[in-house]
């Protein structure tokens, strides 16, 4: 098994970001998401439980094999970009 971050292994690293992920599909910003439609409500419910799922994907994937470190990076690199879209639907834009 791989180690990861602070010696855990990649795959116990994912399980946590799945559990993070399930927490956040369930608990939300329900009030800013209720004045919302369309596009900025899907991103507001989802977006943030998307983020864990894709740092879930990072980390299997480099726990895995190190080859697909390359894969890894771009779903992170993913994850930080929803994030930020998240970010800003739900604070910024009115």
């Amino acid at each position: 098994m791989i180690k990861g971050f602070l010696n855990l292994p990649w795959f116990a690293w994912a399980a946590l970001a799945l559990i993070i992920a399930t927490i956040y599909s369930f608990v939300w910003p329900q009030k800013t998401a209720t004045m919302t439609t369309g596009f900025r409500y899907l991103i507001i419910r989802w977006a943030h439980a998307l983020v864990w799922i894709l740092l879930a994907v990072n980390f299997i994937l480099r726990g895995i094999s190190p080859t697909l470190n390359g894969a890894a990076n771009l779903a992170a690199a993913a994850s930080g970009l929803v994030y930020i879209l998240f970010v800003t639907m739900t604070f910024v834009v009115m």
